[in-house]
């Protein structure tokens, strides 16, 4: 922007002036001209006084972000350094944080372990769970405290501190740094005019974080309160208070402190909940003014008729460059409040509205969360253009659904959020249904599977992010069903959050306790091998005497990760059973094992199941690995290459759920397969008398068995289904109707009679 004005300001070329100077010798009403444009000349100088404080306040914020940015990116470059250190190992931790002290410039450099002990480069160790900057890390967010006491030496100090994760993505410590508070004066800042401007730092609240001068006019000090300082003008400090919390552009206020008058310029620093405030006195704008005039009156007696040209000249081109300048805020915020990809509003313009709309207390509104499942397989398809071009039609058909009160914005990717009205849940369910139905008939590239959470807001004051998280609580909810759905939020969602926290607080020292057991489902051949011929090993969580059910915290593991510590304690507590049945003198059956979709995306895995076999030394062919159909759609090359290594290292590889996806039968011309497990729900209870279910399981089978791979059915409960299996040629299959899963001695006794 500065720059711009800098180019229009310029063009006032040295041909204007020459023709000024031409009518220089009519003398003529210049003092009367003059005072008829004192208040345009006034307002012109005003304008540009404003302007100044806009450009240099969006400058220096992004300066001063540039700054914190920098420290962070620093810390971050050094997390590496602790990845294969033992946290307990206070010696190697303090060698370490020492030598990056010293080469990072920081004053000091701390490692905190989960247990929240802190050992610092200055050689002090000391609990520092209860800071918030540990608290935050620990929770796996980056921070940085502004003055904050640090516990190494007792000063003030800026602290930074950043997650240390290990390999498989756990968090392992934090790792903090502090610095000298930050001083305004030692970056390199655009001053505004004179020596009058000051400069602030302030949060969301309007406490002062870094101040440029600590004399100055307005009477703000480090720990002052800006909104507490406009206390009596309760109207220009809501607006304040907006612009510290708005994450749009610069705004510009007129306020008075401390008995006079300033004009203020606020910009948030990118990233952080701070905003930058510049400070420029009233009277230093009128001086400027003042001086115009007395310079003009003094020479009126020779340059009268100039001065009136010039006048008129400089207040035309001052319009222009007025002009253009709305133009070029007017595109400033055509890219702050226009999506690029939509057309529509941008986010920050709907968290806008939606401050406003919640005023109208009248009114009953709801927040919808919307997005499309596995968006991710329209851009593998179409690529990102083409996805684009989804994410248009499906933001028009939002736009279309709704009425003059209600908006939406889109999110980020494929998520958007709309603002409803309503009066009965019936409305909602519409909307819902509409779009669904609109997306089913207009978007027929492909066919997209909408989910759309639904939040009643009962709470006028809550904020835009609140009331966001419980309409995705309520999407995430319908999440894994084959067709769009709508789901409302309930306090359940709620529940359902603590209970998951509960879990999470337990499950690391569940899993050292050994409180996972292996249970095994046998799987029995069909026709004339009826015996068992191998078993699925599933896990089981016995807490305080009493089984969790699997439903409950499986679904937890995947989302947070854990899933992984549990497939490889898993994968070893078979490999003991395995060793165990071959120093006992038996052939062992083959056991299958689960790995979770995640695994994908750490290739290692394949060489760590081989090393737990050469461990126990256990021969591979003895186990089968088992993936779910829907890892397809995270990257089908890479599951290829997953595949041929699980076979290049002797191990049996099946397709669990097969049949659900999209493009199950493409996928058996590229994937290296052994064993397909057919989807239980291609089964009805009296699966022989639908013909529909023969029709598709047999093709399965028989196309199975012209690539040489097995298949197995899961999920038979009834004889009939046992039977139409058989007939069909099915090789094998496990259920209730066979056996139930059972605890490991059971299926001893049941497989080798011990």
């Amino acid at each position: 922007m500065e720059k711009k004005i800098g180019k229009i300001k310029d063009s006032l070329t040295s041909a204007e002036y020459l023709f000024v100077g031409i009518f220089a010798f009519v003398a003529i009403t210049a003092a009367i001209v003059l005072m008829i444009f004192i208040p345009s000349v006034s307002g012109l100088v005003t304008g540009y006084a404003e302007t100044r404080v806009l450009s240099a306040t969006m400058g220096n914020a992004n300066t001063a972000g540039a700054y914190f940015d920098s420290n962070m990116k620093i810390l971050r470059s050094t997390v590496s350094e602790f990845e294969n250190i033992d946290p307990k190992d206070k010696a190697a931790v303090l060698d370490i944080c020492k030598q990056l002290a010293m080469n990072t410039g920081f004053r000091h450099i701390g490692f905190t372990r989960t247990d929240g002990i802190t050992v610092s480069s200055s050689g002090k160790s000391s609990n520092t769970s209860a800071r918030g900057f540990i608290r935050d890390g620990l929770a796996g967010t980056d921070t940085l405290y502004a003055h904050t006491n640090c516990d190494f030496d007792g000063h003030l100090v800026d602290m930074y501190s950043v997650t240390v994760r290990d390999r498989n993505g756990d968090i392992k410590g934090v790792l903090s740094a502090d610095v000298v508070p930050l001083k305004l004066t030692d970056l390199n800042l655009v001053d505004i005019t004179g020596d009058t401007s000051c400069f602030f730092i302030l949060d969301a609240s309007g406490m002062v974080l870094y101040e440029s001068s600590a004399d100055n006019a307005a009477g703000m000090r480090y720990g002052s309160n800006l909104l507490s300082m406009l206390r009596g003008n309760d109207a220009v400090a809501n607006e304040i208070s907006y612009a510290l919390n708005s994450v749009g552009g610069t705004t510009l206020k007129r306020i008075t402190l401390n008995g006079e008058d300033f004009f203020a310029g606020f910009a948030p620093l990118q990233g952080r909940d701070w905003t930058f405030v510049s400070l420029l006195p009233s009277k230093q704008v009128m001086s400027v003014f003042d001086k115009l005039i007395i310079f003009t009156i003094a020479s009126i007696s020779v340059m009268a008729l100039l001065v009136i040209v010039c006048s008129l000249m400089i207040a035309l081109r001052m319009r222009r460059i007025s002009e253009e300048i709305s133009e070029a805020v007017d595109e400033t915020l055509r890219a702050t409040y226009v999506d690029g990809i939509t057309g529509h509003e941008t986010i920050a313009r709907f968290r806008e509205r939606f401050v406003s709309a919640m005023k109208d207390t009248a009114t009953g509104h709801a927040l919808l969360s919307l997005d499309v499942d596995r968006f991710k397989a329209v851009n593998d398809m179409f690529g990102f253009e083409g996805g684009n071009e989804i994410i248009k039609k499906l933001s028009d058909i939002i736009k279309m659904n709704l009425r003059g009160g209600e908006f939406f914005a889109r999110s980020t990717g494929d998520l958007f959020y709309i603002l409803a009205e309503f009066s009965e849940n019936e409305e909602l369910i519409d909307l819902a249904e509409r779009i669904i139905s609109d997306v089913y008939y207009q978007i027929t590239e492909v066919r997209l599977t909408i989910s759309v959470g639904i939040y009643k807001i009962d709470e006028p004051s809550i904020r835009s992010r609140v009331a966001a998280d419980r309409a995705d609580m309520a999407r995430e909810s319908t999440k894994g069903r084959k067709q769009s759905r709508y789901a409302f939020f309930d306090t359940s969602m709620l529940q359902k959050i603590r209970r998951e926290k509960r879990i999470e607080d337990i499950m690391e020292d569940a899993l050292a306790l050994g409180e996972f057991l292996v249970y095994l489902q046998p799987k029995f051949g069909l026709g004339d091998d009826n015996r068992v011929v191998g078993a699925e090993a599933l896990v089981r969580w016995q807490h305080d005497g009493k089984l969790i059910p699997p439903g409950e915290f499986i679904p937890l593991f995947e989302k947070n990760g854990f899933v992984n510590k549990i497939d490889y304690y898993i994968f070893e507590e078979v490999c003991k059973l395995q060793k165990k049945y071959v120093m006992l003198g038996y052939e062992p059956k083959v056991i299958s094992v689960n790995m979770s979709r995640t695994h994908i995306h750490h290739p290692g895995f394949v060489d760590e199941l081989a090393a737990m076999c050469e461990k126990y030394e256990v021969d591979t062919r003895y186990f089968e690995i088992e993936i779910t159909e829907s890892a397809a759609y995270e990257d089908m090359d890479i599951l290829c290459d997953i595949f041929r290594e699980i076979k290049s290292k002797g191990f049996h590889v099946s397709i669990d759920d097969f049949g659900t996806g999209y493009s199950s039968l493409n996928m058996l011309k590229d994937l290296p397969v052994d064993v397909l497990k057919i989807d239980r729900s291609f089964l009805t209870e009296n699966a022989d008398e639908h013909e529909s279910a023969s029709i598709i399981i047999g093709c399965v089978v028989s196309l199975a068995a012209a690539l040489e791979i097995r298949t197995i059915c899961e999920g038979i409960e009834t004889k009939e289904q046992a039977l139409l299996l058989t007939k069909l040629g099915c090789n094998m299959a496990q259920g209730f109707f066979f056996a139930r899963p059972m605890p490991v001695p059971d299926y001893e006794k049941l497989t080798y009679g011990i």
